[in-house]
């Protein structure tokens, strides 16, 4: 009796340390793959003793990673050759459409009656918009394959978002809108001029093609940095899907007075996160307006 006992505990006793050793394995495979999330390149899963059923799921397990690392990189691959297609193509088309909206000027000036100068108008019109959109593009593509390389520099917020106020009055007066802006005084922001530039640009163009009645516009000091409100009327019964209205080629055909590539809220939101900040939107259908709000940190210079 005294003999079995024995043996019964010894058996006990390697199938406890059996147990101990297994658990141990499966916690090395869960750290290591825990230490892997999130990784461009991650390796293989390895361990340290061998133990045949955990052997054969450590084998699936980097079968799995390896397909998932091949499919990562042809995607990351496919997306490069996409983006350099939208950057050659709009480059190319950029020569071309000068020439047309020069020879279309030209057109012009020479003697037409009024029925060929409304005719001239349109094709103008339509050329501007081909125009705009091409750059679009173009500065989407050149975006997303960017380096944010970023050149901090002090900027006085309400000086800024003033000047480019006043340089797109032709634009925004054009569009029928009227602008409340009240510019904060002294509100100094550490960031990246060109960047900030694009986002207040792209805010205001955004008003402009979609956007009616007041276009109100605000810099608050925040924290960390500032805020940017700008906010417009928006047609009667027309309902916009705030949560979307910055995906790329996102379009409400009813809320569109001309011709856009849905890009330019996208841009807003690639520039304001290259910056390290964050874009929201909101529409308050009682009021008829739609607000897009772009936090910005100050950051540290060079």
């Amino acid at each position: 009796m005294t003999a079995l006992t024995v043996i019964l505990g010894v058996l006990l006793l390697v199938t406890a340390v059996y147990l101990v050793i297994v658990l141990q394995q499966i916690n090395g495979v869960r750290r290591q793959l825990e230490r892997q999330l999130g990784q461009d390149s991650p390796r293989i899963v390895t361990l340290s003793l061998v133990v045949p059923q955990l052997e054969a799921l450590t084998a699936q397990v980097n079968a799995t990673v390896r397909q998932a690392q091949t499919a990562s990189t042809r995607t990351r691959e496919e997306e490069r050759r996409i983006r350099s297609f939208i950057a050659d193509i709009s480059h190319d088309l950029r020569t071309p459409l000068t020439t047309v909206r020069g020879y279309l000027q030209l057109l012009g000036r020479t003697d037409l009656d009024d029925e060929q100068r409304a005719q001239l108008a349109v094709a103008l019109r339509q050329a501007e918009e081909l125009g705009a959109l091409v750059d679009r593009l173009y500065e989407y593509a050149y975006l997303l394959d960017e380096e944010p390389a970023l050149d901090i520099e002090p900027l006085d917020i309400g000086v800024l978002v003033g000047e480019l106020l006043l340089g797109m009055a032709t634009e925004i007066e054009g569009a029928g809108l009227d602008v409340a802006f009240d510019p904060p005084v002294r509100l100094v922001v550490a960031s990246d001029r060109e960047k900030v530039t694009r986002i207040v640009q792209n805010l205001a163009r955004n008003a402009v093609h979609h956007g009616r009645g007041l276009l109100t516009v605000e810099a608050l000091r925040t924290d960390g940095g500032l805020e940017l409100r700008v906010a417009n009327g928006v047609a009667p019964g027309v309902e916009l899907d705030a949560a979307r209205l910055f995906d790329r080629f996102y379009t409400a055909d009813s809320s569109r007075t001309g011709r856009t590539s849905g890009l330019g809220l996208s841009i807003v939101q690639t520039l304001t996160e290259q910056l390290g900040g964050r874009t929201s939107a909101r529409q308050d259908p009682d009021e008829g307006t739609v607000q897009i709000s772009v936090r910005i940190p100050s950051r540290p210079g060079p």
